[in-house]
């Protein structure tokens, strides 16, 4: 038992950390190509999805809340078509590995949660992974959204290799991977399945698998309450207070990349500022 703890940190982190590096990696290339000239579009992607790390590195760091379920939901108000764009695009890389079709449906009206919309979009990021994952190569998955009553109602479904009557409580267990999965290299860690589950629960919602059995592909299925009022509620961030003229600042860090971009940061607000690694 402690030698599964230790070894669900790594797992966790590697698991966890994997898809919000992707998009990042592919805006810096963009940026090159384009003469380190970001569009609104890409600049808006790196913040994204680097506020997704940020926001995961904070709760790894804490692994004995996360393991037990405890930690913190940050929640808002969020449209559930935002979260299935940003869903998508923190998956794209796998399904375009796998050369699938992704057909994303969404109910014409607004639907509005009480949410964390980091943790909204890794529960459906989850989801959609493991049908890329588990899918033979130009499969087919379909990611739609409709609302029953007070009820958001998501589903994840695929063509692919299917989950058997006796899997599909199972397979939200710690670890608990199929036979097939544990042949492919993509059969991943067997942990993103407990945490969407935990997650989900955590905003009040349920999650179940359904399949017809082996080869007949699979589909998950996600309730979440919708926010009891759904208007909208206007977001804007304040731009930043120039800071006075005679201030002086000194940056000390052991990070020579941290010190380096705080202390010009300080200097774009109107700092006098002297760096020391």
């Amino acid at each position: 038992e402690a030698d599964q703890r230790k070894d669900e940190f790594p797992a966790t982190l590697s698991h966890e950390l994997r898809n919000p590096l992707a998009p990042l990696r592919n805006a810096l290339q963009l940026m090159r190509l384009k003469g380190d000239r970001p569009t609104p579009k890409v600049r808006d992607i790196m913040e994204r999805q680097l506020n997704h790390l940020v926001r995961l590195v904070d709760d790894l760091l804490e692994m004995s809340r996360i393991t037990r379920g405890l930690f913190e939901l940050r929640r808002e108000r969020v449209e559930l078509a935002a979260i299935v764009r940003n869903a998508v695009e923190t998956t794209h890389p796998l399904v375009q590995a796998g050369s699938h079709q992704l057909d994303v449906s969404l109910p014409g009206e607004a639907l509005w949660l009480y949410g964390d919309p980091v943790r909204l979009t890794q529960i459906l990021g989850n989801l959609v992974n493991n049908a890329a994952k588990y899918t033979d190569d130009g499969g087919s998955i379909t990611l739609s959204a409709r609302r029953e009553n007070e009820t958001a109602v998501i589903s994840v479904r695929d063509n692919g290799w299917g989950i058997d009557a006796g899997g599909l409580e199972r397979i939200f267990g710690m670890f608990t991977r199929e036979d097939h999965a544990r042949q492919s290299s993509q059969g991943g860690l067997g942990i993103g399945l407990t945490l969407s589950r935990r997650l989900v629960e955590m905003h009040g919602g349920t999650i179940e698998a359904r399949s017809d059995g082996k080869g007949c592909g699979s589909e998950f299925i996600v309730r979440l309450p919708l926010a009891s009022d759904r208007a909208a509620l206007a977001q804007s961030a304040a731009a930043a207070a120039p800071l006075p003229a005679a201030m002086r600042v000194l940056v000390v860090d052991d990070n020579d990349d941290a010190a380096a971009t705080l202390g010009m940061l300080l200097e774009e607000l109107g700092a006098q500022v002297d760096v020391v690694n």
